[in-house]
């Protein structure tokens, strides 16, 4: 499906890259947690959404790394 049906949500293509973008480089599980709050997107719906950012989500540490 690809965020296709998710409309609802993303209502244009910019505001769909954004979402793209901020998934693609947040650091942490919580990261993407606050994203799609501020996207109101549902933790269910993202992932049968975009089931290949849920896969790199699932990749991230859960908190950010701080630098060392």
């Amino acid at each position: 499906m690809d965020g296709q049906g998710y409309s609802d949500h993303l209502n244009s293509y910019r505001e769909m890259s954004a979402f793209h973008w901020e998934i693609e480089t947040a650091g942490s599980k919580a990261k993407v947690s606050e994203i799609l709050e501020r996207f109101d997107l549902p933790g269910d719906d993202f992932i049968e959404g975009f089931p290949d950012l849920a896969k790199k989500v699932q990749e991230l540490p859960d908190s950010p790394t701080l630098p060392g």
